[in-house]
């Protein structure tokens, strides 16, 4: 209401809003408004803009005659006549003799008229307008297919009159054009509203392969696969289910081709991810992990829900690597060593062979883990042997991890066929004697015999200066006192 309106008298109302007649109103449009002034017979409804409806005070009493709107209620009502002002109306009621005639005024004025789905016919539903029958095709009683038509019958709907015919015994209606316009309606003042960064609520219409579909109210944003969890799922039903109401987090807003708007939509940027969480691991702590992806310099291992650690091909073995395919794929799921958390650049550095060298000590009497080093004595099991060497896997610094000993290397009473001399699965022993900057190791059998030669040497000598420190045979014999013969 105006300014200085408390003051007029109803005359004066009427006419001061007959001169307020918005012409962009159209008979039959949806509007909002607050209710401002309720007199005896009429009810007065600010529409914005300096504009007024009225509405007459019979279409808000109940069976009892009890007023049921007051000062300051917010109403969605319909433009029922734009002669002498703006006429509101809820609803037309069709009733009595004049039916035909009122559901002709309501189809001229695009208004709304009540109606009592009565049954299911071939192609549609039988519609009761108090009395007055008419057909609503399957096609128009939703926005949506209609799966299951006996969900309607008994329901009480608006409906839009679409055709009268023979005098009205032939009348075609359809509630989906009222919704279509609710919804557009909706969707405008949905985006007037919407701001990139705004968390919103809407209910998931539709899940596929690549995301969610999400009904904000008359406008639909989507939420990519990518950007519903932070952890890595592989499909939007992993977590969500259609007709589920859910709060999300608007990330943009823009049009297409045709203009229609866009929305991206996001769910996991309303939780902290594991780094403002606090990582559940530390350094040097064995975790497992999921292979996500492999690169030409490693892969990358899921740590905790959206947290890859980068596993170098250096730290796959203690053999060289050429391609990380042959150690890792993706979908594996390993156990990897925590080599070092940068917090600040969010980068984590993992190693296999570590990993698999400390599970294989924790597995030995004592714990003590072998040295990767030059001099190091292991027993090894022949992988396949060459003409130029043989390979052999050292399980005692992790699984894959493998040497070469070379033939030059190889004991001199096992030289000759390398193939027959060393078939796969022969235990022996062998000593590493250099380790590369490629992490490649060379063994030898030549250096443990030269070593166990050695030490037969050096007890030999032990054993000469004994022998000199208690004389000859015959000075021990001096001593001896034989018997009488």
């Amino acid at each position: 209401m105006l300014e200085g309106d408390e003051n007029k008298s109803f005359a004066e109302l009427f006419e001061a809003h007959s001169e307020m007649v918005r012409r962009d109103f159209v008979p039959g449009e949806t509007v909002s408004g607050i209710v401002v002034k309720v007199t005896k017979d009429t009810v007065f409804v600010d529409l914005g803009g300096k504009s007024e409806g009225v509405v007459e005070i019979e279409e808000f009493l109940d069976k009892e005659g009890n007023l049921t709107v007051k000062e300051g209620d917010h109403l969605d009502l319909r433009i029922a006549s734009l002669e002498d002002g703006i006429h509101l109306t809820k609803g037309v009621k069709v009733q009595g003799a004049e039916a035909v005639d009122l559901l002709r005024e309501a189809q001229q004025n695009r208004l709304p008229v009540e109606g009592r789905v009565a049954g299911v016919n071939k192609g549609g539903f039988d519609i009761d307008l108090s009395g007055v029958r008419a057909f609503c095709p399957i096609s128009q009683i939703d926005l949506r297919f209609c799966q299951n038509p006996q969900e309607h019958v008994g329901q009480r709907y608006s409906f839009r009159i679409m055709e009268i015919k023979d005098r009205g015994r032939n009348v075609v209606v359809s509630r989906r054009v009222l919704l279509e316009e609710e919804r557009e309606k909706q969707s405008r003042e949905t985006l007037a509203n919407l701001r990139v960064g705004m968390e919103v609520e809407g209910r998931i219409t539709k899940l596929t392969d690549f995301g969610a579909f999400v009904d904000l109210g008359g406008v639909e944003g989507m939420i990519h696969v990518s950007e519903i969890s932070h952890a890595r799922i592989g499909r939007p039903s992993e977590l969500l289910q259609t007709g589920q109401t859910i709060k999300t987090k608007v990330l943009k807003i823009e049009s297409d081709k045709e203009g229609r708007p866009r929305i991206a939509l996001s769910l996991k940027a309303l939780e902290p991810d594991a780094w403002e969480r606090g990582l559940e691991f530390r350094e040097g702590e064995i975790i497992r992990g999921k292979v996500s992806r492999v690169a030409e310099y490693g892969a990358f291992v899921e740590v905790a829900p959206g947290v890859d650690g980068l596993l170098h091909v250096s730290e796959m073995s203690y053999e060289r690597v050429t391609d990380p395919k042959t150690i890792v794929k993706e979908g594996d799921v390993v156990d990897v060593y925590v080599l070092g958390i940068d917090h600040q650049s969010r980068r984590i550095s993992l190693s296999l062979r570590e990993a698999a060298a400390k599970k294989w000590m924790a597995e030995q009497p004592g714990g003590e883990r072998p040295r990767l080093e030059a001099g190091q004595v292991l027993t090894g099991i022949v992988d396949n042997a060459k003409s130029y060497g043989v390979f052999v896997r050292l399980p005692q610094l992790g699984t894959g991890v493998r040497g070469l000993l070379p033939a030059e290397e190889v004991r001199d009473s096992e030289k000759g066929d390398l193939k027959k001399k060393f078939p796969p699965g022969r235990e022996l022993q062998v000593e590493i004697v250099a380790v590369d900057e490629q992490g490649r190791i060379r063994l030898s059998q030549k250096t443990i015999k030269e070593r166990e030669d050695r030490e037969d040497y050096e007890r030999f000598l032990q054993t000469q200066d004994q022998g000199e420190k208690l004389g000859t045979l015959g000075d021990l014999l001096k001593n001896v006192k034989f018997p009488p013969k």
